[in-house]
């Protein structure tokens, strides 16, 4: 038993000194470098997390060697708890060292018997592995030679070749990718750019989407559009799309708010942008940009390399802000700027936007808006993206440009230009910025000739009458001054904004309005509009806007209707760009929200479900008239437009209906003078509360104004000191503002009391506003504007006719 025990010692001892001597040899050959990029081992295991060695041009390959494997700490702690339940007896002991005392011959022979460990069995596991992986190799290679595999079958394959190491030693390789990018990888090895298909109306929509058979409309296009639920085109969009997607014609649409006008432009852009990425791409002018931070495409296998290049690890670790910028000047300089839409306001380059971005959801088309409000490097950052369609409101964009944007310079370059509302792009005085940007984009008149242009306006073919100073000149036989025409106003669009040629699509008809729409009028003095304002929102809930005609009127509504409890959301040109934005998503979100705004929001923007249009004052032109009106009433949805008309504002309301060539007035809208009272009380009160409010603020920034001054003199002003020897309750100011504060408290009170209290009765009915017996009537408190004003429609017709016919009796 002294012999065995003392022969394994022995062992044991020249183990332990041939394992120090391999640590010493590896300390010797491993020297210290930088560290980068990630370490894969042979049995894929161990090594997560971890960080691998840089890649040099000139390295040793002595340093990329490793004869051991560092055990993982789950491996470890296996073990631990295998050694801890497993008890060797007494003769297992006597047998090992009876083994190990016939075969101790040499120490080749002790070391053979390693191959029990854990480490021989996994070298065992690693050459079985190898040998399979040598196997899908060769499968991999017949394979590729024969067909080219989906985006699917090259990630796996990118994966397998990971798990490969047909050395038997540590190598330092490519760190592993995720599944997207190891889809982008294939996608981008497979062809040189991914550009959509241009394919023909598919079946797969051809039982919902049959109407726009014809057309042009592409399939992924088509696609989008389904998911909006635009299952048939409109009328504008029936008549413009064929002559712009097949024929390349210029188009100048006029069509009624609300027909479509926004995808009556956006289709053939996107259709033609496809068409031009396709002829790029198949006769090899571009090739796409590498852009930093993307997925790279996975070698060949007789390529394939154990260490990436050192181009590819700096592209992987970060490159300088050098290299990033002449990355992202290089990536400008290859991706044209194809299209570009102009609009008149920041929240229709929004709306646009949006719009174009949905119907573009499987083109692969980017879609960027640039307008002013928001912060310059922000849109800087957006552009650096190189988009292919821009949506910009004039101002920012010919800042953007005149700064030389890399993407903006390319201008001149365009194949398709788009003007929404242009009669109020092209009126004097306005959008200087756009008369700029037209000569810059009409330089070059080759350009000018092959660039696609689409000009929309729903009044577009509208013609003012001249001014009352022009008309008394026009004295004599010849007059001085002509009123222009239809025809001469679309000449002189044409020639100013560069258009060849282009097909005009008038669909708009005499009314100017939806066919929808319900147009009444209300005379009331100018003091008493706030109580049909309020009468109309409380009587008739609902969606909507009210357009007035200066800032300071929707500031002084707002906070009006917000002491009513109305919760209403002013929107004008002075607010902040994201208060805004913000203000109209409520309006949206709200079933019954009431929007105060200027002519800001008159034009283009599609809120859904608006049911009340309200001009609190007349309009100052017919065009803000139309566009105003058309925020309701749009897809075929029924609305109503209101004018509330003062006696100064007659004037201004028979010019407009001059221009629109109407022949009678709007009928009056039926209002009930017997529950005014409550009206008038309500908003007194809230008119009171405002007043006081402003008194109680004016007084304090008078005190803070007067002690501030007079500390700034080292004045002493009596009942602002103690020192001075007054009470502090004989400061004049401060008497005042505690007077003020009672009243305000007092006045508020009242006005929660009342608005608690309903103001119509449960039984009040609309339909015959000027019948005593109306309270007898069981209806609802509420009503719809829309069917109240048909009824009074209807008894102002049978009216008439009563009245006719007495006359002809008489």
């Amino acid at each position: 038993m002294v012999s065995i025990k003392t022969k394994a010692a022995k062992v044991a001892k020249k183990i332990k000194k041939v394992s120090k001597g391999s640590k010493a040899d590896k300390a010797e050959n491993w020297q210290k470098v930088k560290i980068k990029g990630h370490v894969i081992s042979n049995d894929f295991d161990g090594y997560e997390g971890l960080i691998g060695l840089e890649v040099l041009e000139d390295y040793d390959a002595e340093l990329v060697k490793s004869s051991k494997k560092r055990a993982s700490k789950r491996s470890d702690k296996k073990d631990k708890v295998k050694s801890k339940k497993k008890k060797v007896s007494k003769s297992e002991e006597e047998e090992v060292a009876s083994e190990s005392s016939s075969e101790s011959e040499s120490e080749d022979e002790v070391l053979f018997t390693a191959k029990s460990t854990r480490k021989a069995r996994l070298a065992e596991r690693h050459a079985t592995k190898l040998e399979k992986l040598k196997e899908k190799r060769q499968k991999r290679k017949e394979s590729r030679k024969q067909k080219k595999e989906n985006v699917e079958e090259e990630a796996d394959s990118e994966s397998d070749d990971n798990e490969s190491n047909p050395s038997g030693q540590y190598v330092l390789l490519r760190p592993p990718q995720s599944d997207e990018e190891n889809e982008a990888a294939a996608a981008e090895s497979s062809s040189d750019e991914e550009v959509p298909q241009l394919v023909p109306a598919s079946t797969e929509y051809e039982d919902e989407l049959s109407a726009w058979n014809g057309l042009g409309v592409p399939s992924n296009v088509l696609r989008a559009l389904a998911e909006q639920g635009f299952k048939a085109p409109t009328q504008i969009q029936s008549m413009t799309l064929p002559a712009a997607i097949h024929g390349k014609k210029d188009i100048l649409g006029a069509a009624e708010t609300g027909s479509g006008k926004t995808l009556a432009f956006g289709i053939p852009m996107l259709t033609g942008i496809m068409e031009l990425k396709q002829r790029n791409v198949s006769s090899g002018i571009r090739k796409a940009p590498k852009v930093k931070g993307a997925p790279v495409a996975p070698p060949a296998d007789d390529e394939h390399e154990l260490t990436p290049p050192p181009d590819e690890l700096d592209h992987v670790s970060g490159a300088s802000d050098e290299e990033s910028d002449a990355e992202e000047r290089a990536q400008s300089k290859q991706t044209p700027l194809y299209g570009l839409v102009l609009t008149p306001t920041r929240e229709l380059a929004v709306q646009v936007k949006n719009h174009l971005v949905a119907a573009a959801k499987y083109t692969g088309i980017k879609v960027a808006a640039i307008f002013g409000g928001l912060a310059v490097a922000k849109q800087e950052r957006v552009l650096r993206q190189c988009p292919e369609i821009v949506v910009a409101t004039p101002g920012r964009l010919w800042e953007l440009f005149a700064q030389g944007n890399q993407h903006l310079n390319k201008l001149d370059d365009l194949s398709f230009l788009v003007i929404d509302e242009t009669d109020r792009m092209v009126e004097k005085g306005h959008f200087e910025e756009l008369r700029s940007l037209l000569k810059v984009l009409n330089a070059d008149e080759q350009k000018k000739q092959q660039r696609q242009n689409f000009v929309f306006s729903a009044t577009l073919t509208l013609v003012h009458d001249l001014p009352d100073h022009m008309q008394k000149r026009n004295v004599g036989k010849r007059p001085k001054f002509v009123k222009q025409t239809v025809d001469q106003k679309i000449e002189s669009l044409i020639e100013e904004l560069g258009i060849s040629q282009p097909k005009i699509v008038d669909i708009t008809s005499t009314q100017q309005t939806a066919q929808t729409l319900t147009e009444s009028r209300l005379l009331c003095p100018i003091d008493q509009k706030d109580f049909y304002l309020y009468y109309f929102i409380q009587r008739h809930p609902g969606r909507t806007i009210v357009f007035c005609n200066s800032i300071d009127c929707v500031r002084r509504l707002a906070t009006i209707f917000g002491l009513l409890d109305c919760s209403p959301l002013p929107l004008h040109a002075n607010m902040i760009q994201k208060q805004r934005l913000k203000n109209l998503e409520r309006f949206r979100d709200c079933p019954t929200g009431l929007l105060i705004a200027t002519d800001v929001a008159a034009r283009g923007l599609d809120i859904p479900n608006v049911e009340h249009v309200i001009h609190y004052q007349v309009p100052r032109t017919s065009e803000n008239y139309v566009h105003r009106s058309g925020r309701t009433a749009r897809a075929n949805k029924h609305g109503i437009t209101v004018m509330f008309m003062e006696p100064g504002e007659v004037r201004s309301y028979v010019k407009l209906y001059k221009t629109l060539e109407r022949t009678e007035d709007l009928p009056l809208f039926p209002i009930s003078e017997r529950f005014l009272g409550g009206v008038r009380e309500r908003v007194n009160l809230a008119r009171d509360l405002d007043k006081e409010e402003l008194k109680l603020k004016r007084v304090q920034s008078e005190r803070g104004w007067m002690k501030k001054h007079a500390e700034e003199m080292d004045m002493i002003i009596d009942g602002y000191n103690d020192e001075s020897g007054s009470d502090q309750d004989e400061d004049p100011f401060v008497i005042e503002r505690r007077r003020n504060r009672l009243h305000v408290e007092t006045v508020r009170a009242q006005l929660h009391s009342l608005l608690a209290q309903p103001l119509f009765p449960r039984g009040f009915s609309f339909k015959y506003p000027n019948s005593q017996d109306a309270a007898d009537v069981t209806t609802s408190h509420t009503t719809s504007a829309v069917e109240t004003m048909k009824a009074a429609i209807e008894d102002q017709k049978l009216a008439k006719k009563q009245r006719n016919k007495r006359k002809r009796n008489a």
